[in-house]
């Protein structure tokens, strides 16, 4: 059954059921009550009975019924959100509503909240606080659940200077958009923006991307067999070093450098069009501080990561694709130099001859965020024979 199915279940159980009375005492153990339901109907009798007597509890449950919604039980979720809604509907119909709305505020501003719930409190503070929506929002562009919200309307402000001719004042608000973007999209739009009224910036600084590499390849690894195998990089990188490739041809590490604005790696031009075969990218990180980051990465077809020496992701998965941020893996770094070195498998040609063979990663450091951790490239110098 799906969570839209659920909700609209409860819904039912809870309309054409009779009412029944809860005290005010009752409250919280029937919230506790509820809380305790799980899958394969556990505690869902109780669960029932406690949410008709919360429904017909009245608007005075509605503080402690919100605390109750941070929950990660979805069953009690639904339960929750169920009983919100009908005793919001119910308060709605009356003719004057007595709503706790110093105490909605006060959730849908609190960041430790769950972002569902608040923005379910923050759609019914539209009807009865209209104007607090717009004062809230322009505030929020440090809060993650509605930073996006608040950098649109930034950008909707910035862009209103723009057309007045105010160019200075539509700058600084774009750059502080910018400053707070984390969504990709969010971020090339104002960077684009930005850039059309000559201010540049750093898409690649601003999100940690690594876009400088030493490259090798491709082994041969027939049969899927790459990711599996131990080639010499993964024992020692030795950036001086050639070895056997694919068809026997010799292979050595060379400087690429990718131009792609959102630092994807094409191996194919970096390294050459193959098929089963596995490439390296090393490279070397400057951190200023020690510090616990997220490593963001993506490939086609999979990869392994190491840091510092120590494997931190490893993903078997073929016919995959280069999406930003696809996986996530913590990561710790030291103050100062850093080594990342990164496989990436090539598998077979596609099924339909007419796909070509995509082969392509993309990587990043960055914090819980997405923002960037100040880490910058210390690409170590290789003998000029290798470098492209």
């Amino acid at each position: 059954m799906t969570e839209r199915h659920v909700v609209s279940w409860i819904a039912a159980v809870l309309i054409f059921a009779g009412p029944l009375q809860a005290t005010a005492d009752e409250i919280d153990d029937q919230l506790q009550t509820i809380a305790t339901c799980g899958p394969g109907g556990q505690g869902s009798a109780a669960a029932k009975q406690a949410a008709l007597e919360l429904v017909d509890s009245g608007i005075e449950i509605l503080p402690r019924l919100l605390e109750a919604m941070d929950t990660d039980n979805i069953l009690a979720a639904n339960w929750y959100r169920t009983i919100y809604e009908q005793v919001t509907r119910r308060e709605l119909k009356k003719t004057s509503p007595q709503f706790p709305l110093q105490s909605l505020r006060d959730f849908v501003q609190d960041a430790q909240h769950q972002g569902r719930s608040r923005r379910l409190v923050l759609g019914l503070l539209d009807r009865l606080d209209p104007k607090f929506r717009d004062r809230f929002i322009a505030t929020q562009i440090a809060d993650a659940e509605f930073r996006n919200d608040a950098i649109t309307t930034l950008l909707k402000q910035g862009d209103e200077f723009q057309e007045a001719g105010k160019t200075d004042s539509a700058a600084r608000v774009y750059e502080t958009a910018f400053r707070a973007a984390r969504e990709s999209g969010l971020i090339q739009t104002t960077a684009a923006k930005l850039k059309a009224i000559g201010r540049e910036v750093s898409i690649i600084d601003h999100m940690g991307l690594v876009i400088d590499w030493h490259v090798l390849g491709p082994f041969d690894a027939p049969g899927k067999s790459g990711f599996d195998t131990v080639f010499p990089p993964e024992e020692t990188v030795d950036l001086q070093a050639s070895y056997a490739g694919q068809n026997g041809r010799k292979i050595s590490w060379k400087r690429f450098r990718t131009t792609d604005k959102m630092g994807s790696v094409n191996l194919v031009t970096a390294i050459a069009p193959v098929e089963e075969a596995v490439g390296y990218a090393y490279t070397e990180i400057l951190s200023p501080c020690e510090q616990d980051v997220q490593l963001r990465c993506g490939a086609d077809d999979n990869l392994s990561v190491w840091v510092n020496g120590e494997k931190v992701f490893a993903r078997r998965q073929w016919l995959n694709g280069t999406r930003l941020d696809r996986f996530t893996a913590p990561v710790h770094l030291k103050s100062g130099q850093n080594t990342v070195l990164v496989k990436i498998c090539q598998g077979p040609q596609h099924k339909n001859p007419a796909v070509g063979n995509n082969w392509s990663m993309q990587l990043r450091f960055c914090d819980k965020d997405g923002a960037s951790v100040g880490t910058h490239s210390a690409l170590p110098e290789i003998s000029e024979k290798n470098v492209e």
